[in-house]
Parts: structure tokens; C-alpha cells; sequence
């Protein structure tokens, strides 16, 4: 038994679903600032910055979806990131 089934995207829809996924974008992200933070030697470490952006071709329909961004608190965090990767550790887990 085989049948065309047609899908219509809705963009609004998608964009509800990930405006759902806002907390746990947030904690994720949390989890790394905080791993990155355990790895400085110098500086008081990272937080998090919440946004709404539209990514990929989301601005073509209007929507936006919840993005993380984990920022250097101080010059001494950013020096020693930008040195040592540790942000890029911190996303590997």
C-alpha cells in the first residue's frame, strides 16, 4: 500500500516548537559555561546570553528561534579561551 501524502510546512508552528525548546536551550548552555568556567585558571569565568534570532532562512518567514550564546565575563576568561580552546572543550562535554 503506497500513497503520496503531501506535507505543508508551517512555519509559525515550527517556530512555536523551538520557542518551547527555549528553557532546555538555556540549561544546555549553562552546562557549558559552567564546565568552561571550572577549566580557567585566571578570570571569574562565562555566562549566558538568550536570544531570539532568525537563523537559516527563518527570516524569509518571519519567525525566530531561541539561541544561546556563553560570553567571557572578563578580559582574563577571554585571554585564557582564546589561548587554551576551553570553550571548545567545554562543548565536548
Amino acid at each position: 500500500m503506497s500513497g503520496k501524502i503531501d506535507i505543508k510546512f508551517k512555519p509559525e508552528g515550527f517556530a512555536a516548537c523551538l520557542k518551547g525548546l527555549s528553557g532546555t536551550v538555556q540549561s544546555e548552555a549553562e552546562k557549558i559555561a559552567a564546565r568552561a568556567s571550572a577549566q580557567l585558571t585566571r578570570g571569574s569565568g562565562f555566562h549566558v546570553e538568550m536570544a531570539n534570532k532568525a537563523k537559516f532562512k527563518d527570516s524569509s518567514f518571519g519567525v525566530t528561534r531561541p539561541v544561546a550564546t556563553v560570553v567571557a565575563n572578563d578580559k582574563e576568561s577571554s585571554i585564557e579561551e582564546a589561548r587554551k580552546k576551553i570553550l571548545s572543550k567545554a562543548v565536548g562535554g
